[in-house]
């Protein structure tokens, strides 16, 4: 923990931005040329860039209780609720003379009983997403909109018309609840991420007290599949394969992509992920420009990041698979984006040490001031909690270039199933599960269901398996960053060496 010193009296606000399911290579600032994101890529140019920020605890609310708490998932708990126990930054804020509130539509951190939206003075959920849109499953749908028509049929049927598997019933079923919400769309100002940015927005113009410091947290489930860019309404081709001839690919099932998808339609699921993220970039954008308009821009810190990435297809795409159907903690999934604007501090930084997601919490609260804040009592009997239980590390020391690393590795795994350790020269995979292909958890008539019911959850994928690998796997982070030519059998001894590290990383922080 640290004293950031001369940032404490620029920083009055804080505005954290969560995008989901955004693989970091697809982002200008991070090396891709293609992918129009004119708009992050400025704030990351002006800003502060983490080339090697990962996350640790795998899926989505395994992440947000890291970030919430600045606290290590992975070696205790998989998906769950926030407990009595957890403290949460707007545990530590309530009492402190902050502002908070939550603008989201990521369906998973609204489950009942979660509490992920504790704390918070101002709330805003915007519903359709995902789990959320099964709330319309029983509307009319449009007899011009059908499910078969949203995806590839090849995927679905034999030569035979007949359904290949459950996974071909539950997708089916999947898109055409999708559908039942969607076919009110009129123009990209219905998309979700339109939306959660439009309240986000009305919230610091109309909503909070102008006088007061703030913290708000925007959690956009966009760019997360469906694959449902602007191009897919209006029939228009996809800008970034305006060539493809085919239904759009709204989803895709959860399966090995060899022999269920070629790769002419693996490419376009990346070109609509693609334009999503290009859709996503200018709503983002905008907000970024209220935030200037407002005069607040030299005020507030603002922090964009994602949770994770995601699997696209064969190679380095996906492994194989797409969409989070293992739990297997390759690159594509587990690097991800990190960008700050810190007032007080010059940007156009690149930062190569390895930081965490645990690391946003306390950097937050360091930013505002808080971090060193000792616990109180409200006056009323009721407690104003401080940081002590934090396991991350504050950022403020790394990025004004006090040290030059917080971390010599980063770790990544999900729970009960994958640990991973990544180091400069490696990244080593050792799969906990080792039975896991017998625990299929497909149901047809309630995708997930039994899933919900177990500790162990993993994913919100309805069909996915827990499904690992017969053996550890390493790779040459400098020649090979992802992990194509697994090398374990050609260092034995190196292999050996980081599993030892990575076990006694996982028991130092099950007991801390």
């Amino acid at each position: 923990m640290s004293d950031n010193g001369a940032t404490k009296a620029p920083i009055k606000n804080v505005v954290f931005i969560m995008l989901d399911t955004l693989q970091f290579n697809y982002l200008g600032c991070y090396g891709n040329n293609a992918v129009k994101t004119p708009n992050i890529d400025r704030f990351a140019r002006n800003g502060i860039l983490f080339e090697n920020a990962y996350s640790e605890g795998l899926p989505t609310v395994p992440v947000r209780r890291a970030l919430m708490t600045g606290r290590f998932t992975l070696p205790v708990a998989g998906w769950q609720p926030l407990s009595h126990d957890d403290t949460t930054i707007t545990d530590i804020l309530w009492g402190r003379k902050v502002q908070t509130a939550l603008v989201y539509d990521t369906p998973p951190m609204r489950l009942p009983k979660y509490g992920y939206s504790r704390g918070f003075d101002y709330v805003k959920f915007c519903p359709g997403h995902e789990l959320d849109h099964t709330t319309y499953k029983d509307d009319p749908l449009d007899p011009g909109m059908r499910a078969i028509d949203y995806t590839s049929p090849t995927m679905v049927y034999n030569e035979k018309g007949e359904l290949i598997d459950d996974a071909s019933k539950a997708l089916l079923d999947e898109i055409d609840c999708f559908l039942r919400f969607r076919q009110n769309w009129r123009s990209e100002d219905d998309n979700y991420i339109s939306v959660v940015a439009r309240e986000a927005d009305h919230w610091l113009r109309e909503k909070r007290i102008k006088n007061r410091p703030f913290m708000l947290w925007i959690d956009s489930f966009d760019p997360h599949e469906p694959w449902d860019p602007p191009s897919v309404w209006t029939g228009e081709p996809c800008p970034y394969n305006p060539d493809y001839e085919g239904n759009p690919i709204l989803l895709a099932p959860w399966t090995p992509v060899e022999g269920r998808i070629t790769d002419a339609e693996a490419a376009h699921v990346r070109a609509l992920y693609a334009e999503n993220i290009t859709l996503v970039d200018k709503q983002i954008g905008k907000l970024l420009d209220s935030i200037r308009d407002q005069g607040i821009w030299d005020e507030t810190m603002i922090i964009i990041t994602s949770d994770h990435g995601q699997p696209m297809g064969k190679g380095e795409h996906g492994h194989g698979i797409m969409r989070k159907c293992r739990p297997w903690p390759y690159e594509e999934l587990v690097h991800v984006p990190l960008m700050m604007h810190i007032p007080g501090l010059d940007g156009g930084k690149r930062i190569k040490g390895f930081v965490q997601n645990v690391d946003i919490a306390p950097t937050i609260l360091d930013g505002l001031g808080l971090l060193e804040a000792e616990s109180l009592d409200s006056g009323h009997g009721f407690p104003v909690y401080d940081a002590i239980d934090m396991q991350g590390e504050s950022l403020f020391p790394l990025i004004k270039g006090e040290v030059d690393k917080i971390r010599d590795y980063a770790i990544a795994g999900y729970f009960g199933m994958s640990w991973s350790l990544i180091t400069e020269e490696y990244s080593f995979i050792h799969w906990i599960l080792k039975d896991a292909s017998q625990r299929d958890y497909t149901s047809i008539t309630n995708p997930g269901k039994d899933t919900m019911k177990d500790e162990a959850m993993w994913s919100c994928t309805a069909g996915a398996k827990q499904e690992v690998p017969d053996s550890d796997e390493m790779y040459d982070r400098r020649s090979d960053p992802f992990q194509l030519k697994n090398i374990i059998k050609e260092q034995p001894e190196k292999a050996e060496e980081l599993l030892r590290q990575l076990k006694l990383v996982i028991g130092e922080l099950k007991t801390s």
